[in-house]
């Protein structure tokens, strides 16, 4: 008998009946609820006991993870409950770990595999154990990349590596070019260019996007005059920088904003401060603070990849924020999907009656420029404008 329990299954087995066999696939683990199992070894026809357990034991948990075929054979003792984990629940957190943590992952189980074949003289667990599958050759790659990336970011801080390039906002009423988003690039001198994608998050893991972050608002602050100079005189203009929760929670980050920009003579109006949806925040109360000092300065705020996440609404209602940045995916899927284009549709709705401008990412084409502009969006940015350009591109 199944049912489920909690998002896992309950299964109530009865006694002497094996829960798997020595070959089976390795597709699930088991925690003891009630009664107990043997732990059977060795050949079919002469299997010995290794091990009895009982309530609150777990075991299947290696096969489970090493996608190995099952080195023993268990079997109950009793009538016995079972909870059951399965692959696919297990591979959904395996999925966001790092790559490094599921590699040392690997490399453990192997490990263990061999001792326990060595301690059970079972000669058909060893063999399957040594064999490197494709998954841990990519895991290796994957490994051996962060780490190399981790401990050459600092020196990219330090040589010159990192810089910014500006992608234009255009006005979808006018098509006047009102800011640009400052976006952070790394030419790694063996890896060539390195996507933000991969190093922001890494920055986030070793704790060095506090630093990456204020690099880049300082450089964005340092090439703001001469992206002003590149603009027609008398009409205004921001440049957007992206920070992470963490950097809105640092003490004193409003004032190390405000020094900056005066240091390099940048209004706090001309500053767009962008906070990703998706972003875990850990401290509310203190990134609530520092937007609200932010926009009390001038500066304005913008919740980024707008319904992409879980708790859009919930920041927008406790959040001062100046705008919303609606993610690509709905944007290139408005003309094929009548999801994606309702969702635009409310959330444009939304920001109106908040009073609250509106930015749509990820435009490829006039007719998607020109739908957005017909139901209300403020500010366009994508490809059809222009790709992220270099400062010399920008002035020149």
């Amino acid at each position: 008998m199944t049912e489920p329990i909690r998002g896992l299954n309950r299964e109530v087995i009865p006694s002497h009946t094996a829960v798997f066999n020595t070959g089976d696939p390795g597709d699930a683990a088991y925690v003891i609820e009630s009664g107990c199992v043997e732990v059977l070894a060795g050949p079919p026809e002469a299997p010995r006991r290794v091990a009895v357990l009982a309530q609150g034991a777990m075991f299947g948990e290696v096969g489970l993870l090493d996608r190995q075929p099952r080195s023993a054979t268990v079997r109950t003792l009793v009538p016995t409950t079972l909870v059951r984990i399965d692959r696919a629940h297990v591979d959904e957190l395996l999925t966001r770990t790092d790559p490094v943590i599921q590699y040392l992952l690997r490399l453990l189980l192997e490990r263990y595999r061999s001792s326990s074949a060595a301690a059970i003289a079972d000669p058909t667990a060893l063999p399957g154990a040594a064999t490197a599958a494709t998954p841990q050759t990519d895991l290796h790659a994957a490994a051996v990349r962060t780490l190399s990336l981790a401990h050459d970011l600092t020196d990219a801080l330090n040589s010159d590596q990192l810089t910014l390039y500006y992608q234009p906002l255009v006005s979808l009423q006018d098509g006047r070019r009102v800011g640009y988003e400052a976006l952070m690039r790394w030419r790694h001198p063996g890896l060539g260019l390195v996507s933000p994608d991969e190093f922001i998050g890494l920055a986030e893991k070793t704790g060095i996007i506090r630093r990456i972050g204020q690099w880049g608002l300082r450089r964005a602050a340092q090439d703001w005059q001469q992206l002003r100079a590149a603009h027609p005189e008398g009409t205004p203009l921001f440049v957007s920088v992206n920070l992470s929760a963490p950097e809105m929670c640092s003490p004193g980050i409003v004032a190390q904003i405000h020094a900056c920009l005066e240091h390099y003579g940048m209004p706090m109006t001309a500053l767009r401060i962008e906070l990703t949806e998706t972003t875990v925040v850990n401290n509310m109360e203190a990134v609530i603070d520092s937007i609200n000092r932010l926009r009390a300065w001038g500066a304005g705020v913008a919740l980024d990849d707008f319904g992409t996440g879980y708790a859009g609404l919930d920041y927008l209602q406790n959040m001062a924020f100046s705008s919303i940045k609606i993610d690509r995916t709905f944007v290139q899927h408005m003309h094929s999907s009548n999801r994606s284009f309702h969702i635009i549709q409310s959330a444009l709705e939304l920001s109106r009656r908040l009073g609250i401008h509106s930015v749509a990412e990820g435009i490829e084409d006039a007719q998607t420029a020109q739908a957005l502009a017909a139901l209300g969006c403020d500010i366009g940015q994508g490809y059809y404008f222009s790709r992220p350009l270099p400062l010399a591109e920008i002035v020149n």
